[in-house]
C-alpha cells in the first residue's frame, strides 16, 4: 500500500488519542485508511486483504474512529477525511498549475500595491528591507492567511469541528510531493496582545527552533500554561521594545519591568532561535506588526483577493467541479468546500515557489534549525479579534 502524507489547516488538541497525526503515524493504519478510500469495507474483509486478526482491525477503526477519521455505513467502513490517491494527485496537476501560474501573475502585478503596503507600514524606519517583508506580506497575509476570501465566497472550508480540535485533515498518498517541504507551513500561537507567527518550510525532523514550537515544546516538559504564558508575553514586550530601538539590557528591564535575571535568560533564549542580535546593544531581527500596520495588510490582502477570485478561482471552479467528481474524496461524501482547502494550499505553495524561483519575491531566510521560514509577532490591544 502507499505510504500517506498528512496535513492539516486548523488548531487541535495535546491528546495523543485525538491528535490526527499520531492516530494515523502507524503504518498499518494508513495501509487500512487507504484499502477503504478506494472502496468501503467490512472489518472481515480488511482482516483478510491484510493478513490481520478481525480484532486487530476493529481496534485500529475503534482508534481512527474515535478521532472522527473514519465512520460507519451500516457494515462498511470509510474515511471521513479527504485522502487523494496518487491518480487523483495526477489527475488535478495541470489544473493546480494552470492556476498557479494566475495566481503568480495576479501577483506580480501587484507587487507595486505590496511596495506601498511595506512603506506605509514604516517597516524600513525599524531597519527591515522590502526582501525581508515581501514574503511576510505575499506568501503568508495574502496567499496563505488572505485564502478566508475563498470561505466567505463559499468555496472553501477552512476548519471543521473534530473530536480533537477545528481542523480540515487531509491525506495524499504516494510520494508525489514532499509536505514538509512546501511553503505552506503557518503557526501561529496568540499570548496576551501578542501573536507569534513562522511561515515557511519545516526543518527535516522535528519542529522549528522558533515561536510558537518553543511553546509548545516547554509544555511538553512539564511546565504549566501560566508559566508558559508568562513567559511568551514577557519574550513578546522585549521585541516589541526592541523593534522601536536597540537597548542595552538596563533600558530593557527598565521599559518592561522584567527582572534582570529572567531578562538574561530571555534574551539568550531570543539570540539562540535568531529573533535578536546580541553583540552588543540588543537588536530585533523580528518584525512587529502593529494594529495599524495590520490595517494596512488587510487592505491588501482584500485588493489582491479581489482580483485572484475573479481572474484565477472563479473561472476555474467549474473544470475543478469536474474534476474533483472523479476523485477518491467525492466518492467517499467529502464535501468540495473540505476538499478545496488542500487544493488551494497546494495551488498557492506552487505560486509561491514559483515567486521566489522568478525573483519577484525573495527565499526567507535559512534558520539553524536548516529550514527557510520567515518569523514576526503582531502586537495588538487585548481581546481584540485576530482576522487575517
Amino acid at each position: 500500500m502507499s505510504k500517506i502524507e498528512f496535513a492539516l489547516c486548523g488548531g487541535y488538541k495535546d491528546d495523543e488519542q485525538l491528535n490526527p497525526y499520531a492516530v494515523t503515524r502507524p503504518e498499518i493504519r494508513q495501509e487500512i485508511l487507504s484499502l477503504i478510500n478506494r472502496e468501503h469495507s467490512t472489518p472481515e474483509n480488511i482482516a483478510e486483504t491484510l493478513a490481520l486478526s478481525k480484532e486487530a482491525v476493529s481496534r485500529h477503526l475503534e482508534s481512527l474512529g474515535k478521532a472522527g477519521l473514519v465512520e460507519r455505513t451500516g457494515p462498511l467502513w470509510k474515511p471521513s477525511f479527504a485522502i487523494f490517491t496518487e491518480r487523483d494527485q495526477e489527475e488535478l496537476e495541470p489544473l493546480l498549475e494552470q492556476m498557479a501560474d494566475s495566481y503568480v501573475g495576479e501577483v506580480r502585478d501587484s507587487m507595486g500595491i505590496v511596495h506601498k503596503t511595506y512603506e506605509a507600514c514604516r517597516f524600513a524606519e525599524h531597519g527591515f528591507s522590502t526582501a525581508d517583508l515581501d514574503y511576510i506580506l505575499v506568501g503568508a497575509y495574502v496567499l496563505d492567511f488572505g485564502g478566508l476570501a475563498l470561505d466567505r465566497a463559499g468555496l472553501l472550508l477552512p476548519e471543521k469541528e473534530m473530536p480533537g480540535g477545528a481542523y480540515v485533515f487531509t491525506g495524499f498518498e504516494g510520494q508525489i510531493r514532499n509536505l514538509r517541504a512546501s511553503w505552506m507551513w503557518g503557526h501561529t500561537a496568540e499570548y496576551g496582545p501578542f501573536i507569534f507567527i513562522g511561515h515557511g518550510e519545516l526543518p527535516s525532523g522535528g519542529p522549528r527552533r522558533a515561536f510558537p514550537e518553543q511553546a509548545y515544546i516547554w509544555r511538553r516538559e512539564g511546565r504549566s500554561a501560566e508559566e508558559v504564558a508568562r513567559a511568551m508575553e514577557e519574550l513578546g514586550a522585549i521585541l516589541v521594545e526592541l523593534y522601536a530601538t536597540p537597548m542595552l539590557l538596563r533600558e530593557i528591564a527598565s521599559r518592561t519591568g522584567i527582572t534582570p535575571e529572567r531578562l538574561a535568560d530571555h534574551l539568550q533564549l531570543l539570540h539562540e532561535l535568531e529573533y535578536i542580535d546580541h553583540s552588543d546593544a540588543a537588536t530585533s531581527v523580528c518584525p512587529v506588526v502593529d494594529e495599524v500596520s495590520k490595517a494596512r495588510i488587510q487592505e491588501l490582502v482584500r485588493i489582491v483577493w479581489d482580483r485572484l477570485l475573479s481572474t484565477a478561482v472563479t473561472p476555474n471552479w467549474s473544470h475543478l467541479e469536474r474534476l474533483y467528481q472523479g476523485t477518491a474524496p467525492a466518492r467517499n461524501g467529502i464535501d468540495i468546500r473540505e476538499a478545496f482547502n488542500p487544493i488551494h494550499h497546494a495551488i498557492f505553495e506552487r505560486a509561491l515557489r514559483k515567486l521566489m524561483e522568478s525573483g519577484v519575491l525573495a527565499w526567507p531566510r535559512r534558520h539553524t534549525d536548516g529550514a527557510r521560514y520567515a518569523v514576526w509577532i503582531e502586537h495588538r490591544r487585548e481581546g481584540e479579534a485576530n482576522e487575517a
